[in-house]
């Protein structure tokens, strides 16, 4: 699980879930919304625009089954059959001619119509022309002709709709509906253009065909290849109203029966065939839609979360860097301008009023602490020149008086002078460590060369005394540090080459001093080296125990590492910017106030 380290990214993040939570459910229901009902409805409407046109063609069959029921009722058609006379059967065959002459010269969409007796021949007829409707003048024998047998194996009135046909000369497209009379057949010969009058001109990527029973194109546009969706017409065939999909495209489709009845082994099926980004376009756009509001939230969203954790993170962020600024510099941070009326506005007013307070106490402990360490280095000082004026003059005039003693009086043996020199020489030993002691109590050299100076020359003087190989590594300062850091660092250094020289048995010791954010003191030699823990709780170390204590005292620290047989390093730091200037103080002390 992802762990959130900062405020601002959690408040992003949750002011995300808040948004994208709503928009995750609105999206899920889009989605189930479009699934259910916009693809639906999509479907539903090409399987209704087929329902409609499938009316279509049903509508216009049943038109020409009310026309063929009308000829086969003519009273001149039924006076025809009565009759047995020529002359008879010649003045009713002509009332039937004109009958079917009056009949198709309304009916633009048929383009024959005749009567076809029981042994195939053509006994009466008319066509229509490009301009007027004509009595058929040859007639010719359909014994032979497919739909003049199927429709004799029928029962009286029954109906035969053919397969289309072409006419030879014209290349138009008709079918043969031929009804059974009890002595012939009727046949009304129709436009099958006026039979699909209602399918679109321009059907765009649709497309529209018309198969029978067998699975056999009777009707499709130019262009299109029937083997292309040969395996999804046993689909349509099973089926009578209803659509499905495939993997690019989807079929609407419904059944009709040309002949009026519901026979199983005579129907066609009318199917459109769209492909199926067509057909969605709606639900793709809708999904587009959909996409595109959810960017805008999204986008909308993330604007939001940046906005509201820049206001609520923004404060909390600026009280960060104050307290970071306060801990490097230890200077106390001005209150903001604009801060919010709120718990972090309060927080902030609290910081900066404890800030200002540590400030204060830190420079009252400053202060005593400076007070406490010239009180010291005075007493140094005082003790130094007691030493100096005291016990070394007084030391002076007993060598001064043995030696004139040894130099003039004759009467003692060399066994005397002898021992007499050895105290002379003692003495002159204990004059030359006093005067050491002094100088250690009163580094002058500080007071004289500065505080690197005086680094350089304690470790010069202690490495001279002890035979160290000494290297020195000095980066000069910028500037000479505070009085109080100054004789503190110096009196670390001091105790550091002074333990060196007592314990560690160095043969090489290092004195380095840089300058950065702080003043740098190292000092590290090759010698035995000890464990800190083990002297601790042997109670030992002294020595240590001041160096650590004398840099806390300067808000400094010092870090002592070593180990048995590899020596000992002692790094001390000291930040800069402990003790501003005195205007600094006085304003402090008047905001405080």
């Amino acid at each position: 699980m992802l762990h959130l380290k900062s405020l601002r990214l959690k408040l992003i993040v949750f002011c995300l879930l808040l948004t994208l939570i709503p928009l995750a459910a609105i999206g899920i229901y889009g989605h189930v919304f479009t699934i259910t009902s916009l693809s639906q409805q999509a479907l539903e409407r090409s399987v209704h625009q087929v329902h409609l046109q499938a009316e279509s063609i049903q509508s216009a069959l049943r038109q020409v089954q009310g026309d063929a029921l009308y000829l086969s009722a003519l009273r001149s058609l039924n006076m025809l059959h009565q009759q047995t006379q020529a002359s008879q059967i010649a003045l009713w065959s002509r009332e039937v001619g004109q009958d079917l002459l009056v009949l198709a010269s309304v009916r633009p969409m048929y383009y024959a119509v005749r009567l076809i007796n029981a042994d195939g021949n053509e006994v009466i007829g008319v066509r229509a022309g490009d301009e007027h409707v004509s009595l058929i003048s040859e007639f010719q024998n359909q014994r032979s002709a497919p739909y003049f047998r199927e429709t004799m194996r029928l029962p009286q009135t029954g109906v035969y709709v053919s397969p289309f046909q072409t006419q030879d000369s014209s290349g138009v497209p008709y079918i043969h509906y031929a009804v059974r009379l009890p002595d012939g057949v009727l046949v009304i010969d129709l436009h099958a253009g006026w039979l699909l009058r209602s399918l679109p001109d321009h059907p765009g990527s649709d497309t529209w065909a018309l198969i029978n029973q067998d699975g056999h194109f009777l009707v499709y546009p130019e262009g299109f290849d029937p083997r292309s969706i040969v395996n999804d017409v046993p689909a349509m065939l099973a089926g009578g109203r209803s659509s499905f999909e495939t993997a690019t495209s989807v079929y609407a489709y419904e059944r009709i029966y040309p002949s009026g009845s519901s026979s199983e082994e005579d129907f066609w099926v009318i199917f459109r065939h769209t492909p199926t980004d067509v057909l969605f376009a709606s639900v793709n756009d809708f999904y587009h839609v959909a996409f595109l509001m959810l960017v805008i939230g999204m986008t909308f969203a993330v604007v939001v979360a940046i906005f509201v954790s820049h206001v609520l993170v923004g404060p909390i962020k600026q009280l960060e860097e104050m307290t970071l600024e306060f801990g490097r510099s230890g200077a106390a941070p001005p209150l903001p301008e604009h801060l919010p009326e709120d718990e972090i506005g309060a927080l902030t007013r609290a910081f900066v009023d404890t800030a200002y307070e540590l400030e204060s106490k830190r420079r009252q402990e400053h202060r005593l602490i400076e007070r406490l360490i010239k009180a010291q280095e005075e007493e140094r000082k005082l003790l130094a020149y007691d030493l100096h004026d005291g016990l070394i003059q007084q030391m002076v005039g007993a060598r001064f008086y043995l030696t004139n003693w040894r130099d003039v009086d004759n009467r003692k043996t060399a066994e005397d002078r002898l021992s007499l020199q050895r105290g002379c020489d003692a003495l002159t030993d204990a004059i030359v460590e006093a005067r050491r002691i002094i100088e250690g109590l009163r580094p002058a050299a500080l007071d004289d060369l500065g505080f690197t100076a005086a680094i350089e020359e304690i470790a010069a003087q202690t490495a001279t005394a002890a035979g160290w190989d000494l290297k020195l590594d000095l980066q000069p300062l910028p500037g000479e540090p505070e009085k109080t850091i100054a004789v503190t660092l110096y009196r670390i250094a001091q105790e550091a080459l002074s333990n060196v020289r007592k314990h560690a048995e160095a043969a090489h010791v290092t004195v380095s001093l840089h300058n950065g954010a702080g003043i740098y003191l190292s000092i590290h030699d090759d010698g035995k080296g000890f464990n800190p823990s083990l002297l601790a709780i042997d109670g030992h170390g002294l020595g240590i125990t001041t160096m650590q204590e004398r840099a806390s005292l300067i808000n400094g620290h010092c870090e002592i590492s070593s180990e048995p047989g590899r020596g000992t390093q002692i790094d001390v730091y000291v930040p800069r910017g402990l003790q501003p200037p005195v205007e600094a103080e006085v304003t402090v002390e008047r905001e405080l106030a």
